[in-house]
């Protein structure tokens, strides 16, 4: 490729040169077409799907919650959730539960439009007593919104005041 753009560019400068107006109209389409095709190749090999994103998004998002690195969970939150509850009461609020995370699956991903949901199969453990814990499953049905291109977590309270039954 790099071969490609050196001869490229050698022989526009070639025909530059040249005082012939028409050999620098060509001059200008072929860089023109040099820089688009570069960016639809970009596009082409990343390849990656709204629904692989999305996944890695829900993954990353998980993973910070069993690590307990709320302060990082925290940014994968709707926005407009984050203009309501702030970054220090977001994990004041997971810190009360005697419940952790320690695992998490995706059993189903639909997607609509701006927005997703997502069957989980979420792993805790639960103390009940210093010296009892149980390690229950829970499934769990979120829902994910796309916000100016990144998709986002949006809390069950959260969905629930939107969507008052």
């Amino acid at each position: 490729m790099h071969y490609l753009l050196v001869y490229f560019f050698t022989r526009c400068s070639d025909l530059i040169k040249k005082e012939n107006s028409c050999n620098k109209v060509s001059f200008f389409i072929i860089i023109f077409l040099i820089i688009f095709s570069g960016c639809a190749t970009k596009e082409a090999v990343k390849g990656v799907s709204d629904e692989e994103v999305l996944r890695e998004r829900i993954m990353a998002y998980w993973n910070y919650k069993v690590n307990e690195e709320f302060d990082r969970s925290y940014d994968y939150e709707d926005p407009l959730y984050r203009k309501m509850v702030n970054r220090v009461k977001y994990i004041q609020g997971i810190h009360t539960s005697r419940a952790k995370w320690t695992g998490v699956e995706i059993e189903n991903l639909k997607i609509e439009g701006e927005s997703a949901i997502v069957d989980m199969k979420v792993k805790m453990k639960i103390v009940v007593t210093p010296s009892k814990n149980i390690e229950p499953d829970a499934l769990l049905n979120e829902k994910w919104v796309k916000v100016s291109g990144t998709w986002y977590h949006v809390p069950q309270k959260f969905r629930e005041r939107q969507n008052p039954d």
